[in-house]
């Protein structure tokens, strides 16, 4: 496990298992609940955290990143449970079985491209930079159940999907107020991805 410079905030690395399940399992676990949500209540489109608790029913509280096309800043305020590990992209994609891929190993490459061209990815809590890890999805290709239409554009119903990003696993916060911010971005600047936490955890 890693610490950050004032020795109080830990992350989880690639290596850990977290309530017995791998980094990799989560983030997929990540997607399979932020596409679990209708558009009009969904974290991940909610620019002021209202939405933070929707369907959160794991031993892992998830944060929203945002869907990555708008320069713009989403400011959320919520409370999560203490001792609650916590996850979220600082930047991810995600790929399902489409027309255009000839096979599930073309879909694997477009997405690890896709995170290749990231040349933005800084994650800070409290005024202290934490670390951000590359982590695929474990397996590298899983099945993804789409229950609800999304931004994304992914059919509703069991797809095949595969997943790349660079996240942030936090082993708990401390009660009291955090100030949590991620930035991502790939070289060309047309992707983007930021949010600003204001947390309780009590």
């Amino acid at each position: 496990m890693n610490e950050s410079d004032n020795n109080i905030i830990q992350c989880f690395t690639p290596r850990d298992t977290i309530c017995e399940l791998s980094y990799g399992a989560w983030t997929a676990k990540w997607w399979e609940w932020a596409l679990s949500v209708p558009m009009p209540v969904n974290p991940v489109l909610d620019d002021t955290g209202q939405y933070a608790d929707r369907n959160q029913h794991y031993p892992v509280w998830f944060l929203a990143g945002t869907i990555g096309d708008e320069n713009k800043i989403a400011h959320r305020t919520c409370t999560i449970p203490k001792q609650t590990p916590i996850l979220f992209p600082v930047i991810n994609y995600i790929r399902t079985t489409e027309p255009r891929f000839k096979s599930t190993s073309e879909m694997v490459n477009h997405v690890r491209k896709d995170i290749d061209d990231i040349v933005i990815n800084e994650a800070v809590i409290d005024g202290y930079t934490v670390p951000s890890y590359r982590v695929n999805s474990n397996p590298c290709l899983f099945s993804l159940s789409v229950k609800e239409e999304n931004k994304l554009g992914i059919p509703v119903g069991t797809t095949i999907a595969s997943a790349d990003g660079y996240w942030v696993f936090i082993k708990s916060l401390n009660c009291g107020q955090h100030d949590v911010y991620f930035h991502g971005a790939c070289s060309g600047g047309i992707r983007n991805a930021s949010a600003r936490y204001q947390i309780t955890v009590n």
